[in-house]
């Protein structure tokens, strides 16, 4: 049976049109596959390039509060206390600028582009705690600034100590201020997960569900969590920060790196030698994956494999990745920055033998993704196709970010609803589509215009043999 005698079977009658207008639709999960066969949604991990080092060799360590990107300039902000300004034009290569940010822990800032007020355009925040806890001074303080470097106080916005870093973004789609951070299951052996909090004001009390007992720490029962380990994970792991935010590029598409945590114990892990003789911490590994969302609130694991891979025994980045919030863009090319202790979760070596094994322990790494290129449909060399629901476009060209190599190749068909080829844009007529590509326009013989399909549901069938298709966009040029 040919794809499209499959396609209609399969459909007793063609869903309303998704409007994707001119905007770039990235293949994150089966959103954009109403049928396909031996097809299949892949993760891909960035390539590694090497831990950051400053002008005279030395190798940053420390926490990544966060990276952000302004005009040009990127900045990285290091470290969880006493934390250091970083900047870099290519974003890959930093300089101290002896700037420091205020105190607190976890100082986490963010660049508001809905912010109105010039004296506003960056905030931050920070935890303050004291022994014992009091819930009358201490937990999440906000701070504005103009330049991201001098902040003033604004006040409290949460009574609890998180023990995580305050991952706040604009979300246009909602209109609102998201807030990321860590929120407890105190019943469970495993307890971090990963809380959001929605707010118009990030400078303001944020929202969240009083209970009988105020705890130290944020519960499930005081914020509502979207994101956690579950039963296909290891049963003793957790999440331990999220890395959480829209990806700018693209229309609908939240991405997360959430670092997986998986506890060890003396039972299990006799081998491990504890910083202390004879005292056991919360030792472990810690794994930055990749989830996915349209609307940042349900999110899913396209695979369950490392995104960020740990290094060997003797390399600075063994046994613990833990991704920063930030991403930065340099022409097709998105950065990406994680940072590692070069042992296990509370600093303990692995086994006596790795003592030694690696000449650098820890630091601050760069890896660098191709633009759109965290998830792909993917077609080995037997083949395969996909087929999208129908869409409702603007604009007068498709282009595709795609990856046959040189040895692999699509051809596209612009269907009807129903499913049926439109004739001048058929199998047949497609010229093919060979190589790496970012942007690459399709042609039918010659000519690109689909400007005469705009407005009608138009169905993208794609068959492809050893390609990756990352992303397809309409455009007016």
């Amino acid at each position: 049976m040919t794809p499209t005698l499959v396609l209609l079977a399969t459909l007793a009658a063609p869903p309303a049109p998704v409007d994707v207008g001119d905007r770039k639709q990235l293949f994150i999960d089966d959103r954009f596959l109403a049928a396909r066969d031996r097809v299949e949604l892949r993760v891909n991990p960035p390539q590694k390039l090497g831990p950051l080092k400053d002008s005279d060799g030395r190798p940053f360590r420390g926490h990544v509060a966060r990276v952000i990107d302004d005009g040009g300039k990127a900045r990285l902000y290091l470290g969880h206390e006493d934390v250091q300004i970083l900047e870099s034009g290519d974003g890959l290569t930093f300089r101290r600028t002896g700037q420091k940010l205020p105190g607190g822990q976890f100082p986490t800032p963010f660049l508001d582009p809905h912010e109105p007020d010039p004296a506003k355009r960056y905030k931050l925040f920070h935890l303050e705690f004291g022994e014992p806890f009091d819930p009358a001074r201490h937990g999440v303080f906000a701070s504005y600034s103009a330049d991201g470097v001098r902040f003033t106080k604004a006040g409290r916005v949460l009574p609890f100590f998180p023990d995580n870093p305050a991952v706040v973004h604009w979300d246009g789609r909602i209109k609102k201020y998201v807030i990321y951070t860590r929120a407890f299951d105190y019943d469970s052996r495993n307890q971090r997960r990963v809380g959001r909090i929605e707010t118009d004001d990030p400078l303001k009390p944020w929202p969240y569900t009083t209970t009988a007992k105020h705890r130290l720490f944020p519960s499930i029962d005081n914020i509502p969590v979207v994101y956690s380990a579950d039963k296909e994970d290891d049963p003793h792991s957790d999440v331990y920060y999220s890395a959480a935010g829209p990806y700018p590029w693209a229309d609908g598409v939240y991405l997360m790196f959430p670092a997986h945590f998986r506890h060890f114990s003396p039972q299990r892990h006799p081998f491990v030698r504890p910083r202390v003789t004879g005292r056991w911490e919360d030792y472990g590994m810690l794994e930055v994956q990749l989830a996915v969302s349209r609307d940042g609130v349900r999110w899913s694991r396209p695979e369950r494999a490392a995104y960020i891979p740990a290094g060997l025994a003797d390399e600075w980045d063994r046994w613990y990745t833990v991704a920063a919030p930030g991403l930065v863009r340099r022409g097709n090319y998105v950065y990406q920055y994680y940072y590692s202790s070069g042992r296990l979760h509370d600093s303990a070596v692995l086994r006596p033998e790795y003592d030694a094994a690696a000449k650098q322990e820890g630091g601050v790494g760069v890896v660098r993704q191709r633009l759109d290129g965290f998830v792909s449909a993917d077609a080995d060399h037997k083949g395969g196709w996909l087929t999208t629901p129908p869409l409702a476009f603007r604009g007068a060209r498709l282009r595709l970010n795609i990856d046959t190599g040189s040895a692999g190749a699509a051809f596209v068909e612009l269907q009807d609803a129903d499913g049926r080829p439109i004739p001048g844009f058929t199998l047949a007529d497609c010229e093919e589509v060979g190589g790496n590509f970012i942007d690459q326009c399709v042609y039918w013989k010659g000519t690109a215009d689909v400007s005469g399909l705009a407005g009608r549901p138009v169905r993208v069938h794609v068959r492809m043999k050893r390609a990756k298709l990352y992303a397809f966009q309409f455009t007016r040029e």
